[in-house]
């Protein structure tokens, strides 16, 4: 299971709310592929993480539009990367092998959630903050 960590914030405390709404789903799989559920388990939690997804990114790419991020376009491009692999994992679990299906949604996730937020979600923040400073100075 992933614990969500301070370290794991970004700044931004509504992306870092549905950052930590997206380690619970992803925790919530793992719970059920340990518990030997994952065949039970993994269309709800898929159908979870694309409706989530889906209000996640377009709110973040709101945020990063209303601030005139100048790597939004990028930025939007990765999140297509992820709903792109997400259908293609979707088509591994209903080709009939839900436990492999369900452990590479879980790693999937896992990796890119980590990076993201790390890498990419972090340089939009700074981005912000930074403006936010300059026109409240």
């Amino acid at each position: 299971m992933l614990a969500w960590e301070h370290g794991y914030k970004i700044g931004q405390w509504e992306m870092d709310a549905e950052h930590l709404i997206l380690f619970s789903l992803l925790n919530q799989l793992d719970i059920n592929i340990n518990a030997d559920l994952a065949d039970e388990c993994i269309y709800d939690v898929l159908a979870a993480l694309d409706a989530y997804i889906d209000y996640h990114f377009a709110h973040e790419e709101a945020l990063m539009k209303a601030w005139d991020y100048p790597h939004l376009e990028s930025h939007s491009a990765l999140h297509h990367q992820f709903m792109n692999e997400i259908a293609r994992l979707r088509e591994l679990v209903k080709g009939g092998d839900t436990v492999r299906g369900a452990l590479k949604v879980r790693g999937f996730v896992l990796e890119w959630l980590l990076n993201h937020i790390m890498e990419t979600d972090v340089d939009y923040a700074r981005f912000i903050a930074e403006k936010s400073k300059k026109s409240s100075a």
